[in-house]
């Protein structure tokens, strides 16, 4: 049995999401998982389940307060969804113990869905091997001459997503990336469109390894069938989050939820961004009948209620 190392780096408004993703990762492995959590006020991130910290698989939980540096602006908040936790990973030097060889780092909209072990240990020996600080799976390919390369001064055209990076942190370390990716933020400044991932992917310049979909697996809109055979690491990316009722709209929300039910008596995670937003997409559920797509349909209804109430 190994002792592996996993990365995330969330704000209380991630909390539930946050455990949810960790229970899955517990729940997937035969390996000891040293969980490390760069969180903006860990001293109250409370009522942490007795399921993560009684399982069998968790080696170590270990939160680190994550402290703004006076020398950094963050940029592209205006009218965003997002929070300052975003950028968190990129000071991943600041925090974790420099022991550490190996790290991968998850976003906490992720769910681990089938075991992980083979291509855990695979892909960390195939990074190991080459020149590269981390693997990253490709997104898509700019055009030359695109608006993101121009602004991203990418001249490699491959532009990935940072939801999963495997990285070799004793390189992050040697080669001062905290500090050079501070500095390439500053730099870039308002051209930072899509936050910590621009910034990677513009400092990196498509210097990375491939890392294979399976462990960053996108395609939300699979019948549940296949995303069971292709995905180990399903990603909720975008706005549709599994815990919005406009998330429920779609089949693949059941990866995120039959996870919280198993964590939190049985219950549904339900949280309303905009409530009038959640009335309509309630009523398009229950009006299309996709609500008894749900498995326990009127326990999401109570859920739905006492939610909408907070």
């Amino acid at each position: 049995m190994e002792k592996i190392n996993i990365l995330l780096c969330y704000d209380s408004n991630y909390n539930i999401q946050g455990q949810v993703t960790i229970y899955s990762l517990l729940e997937n492995t035969n390996n000891k998982i040293n969980f490390h959590i760069i969180h903006e006020d860990p001293d109250n991130y409370k009522n942490i389940s007795l399921k993560i910290i009684n399982h069998k698989n968790l080696e170590s939980l270990n939160f680190y307060k994550f402290k703004k540096r006076k020398d950094v602006t963050f940029p592209n908040f205006d009218e965003s969804h997002m929070t300052e936790a975003t950028y968190y990973r990129l000071f991943l030097g600041d925090y974790l113990p420099k022991s550490i060889k190996n790290i991968m780092y998850i976003d906490p909209d992720i769910i681990c869905i089938n075991n992980y072990d083979k291509i855990f240990k695979t892909t960390f020996e195939i990074l190991n091997k080459s020149e590269f600080v981390i693997s990253a799976m490709t997104e898509h390919f700019e055009k030359d001459n695109s608006e993101t390369a121009k602004r991203l001064e990418l001249t490699n055209n491959k532009y990935f997503n940072a939801g999963v990076t495997f990285i070799n942190y004793q390189r992050w370390v040697e080669k001062n990336y905290t500090e050079n990716l501070t500095n390439w933020m500053n730099y870039l400044g308002d051209r930072v469109m899509w936050f910590d991932q621009d910034i990677l992917n513009s400092y990196l310049n498509g210097m990375y390894n491939e890392l294979p979909q399976q462990l960053n697996f996108t395609d939300i809109y699979l019948p549940i069938s296949q995303v069971k055979e292709e995905a180990i690491f399903f990603h909720f990316w975008g706005k549709n989050k599994p815990w919005t009722v406009k998330g429920f709209l779609f089949y693949n929300e059941s990866f995120y939820q039959i996870m919280y039910r198993k964590l939190f008596d049985n219950n549904y995670h339900i949280v309303h961004r905009y409530k009038k937003d959640s009335l309509k997409h309630f009523f398009k559920l229950v009006f299309t009948l996709k609500i008894f797509r749900i498995k326990s349909p009127f326990r999401f209804i109570k859920n739905f209620i006492f939610s909408f109430g907070d």
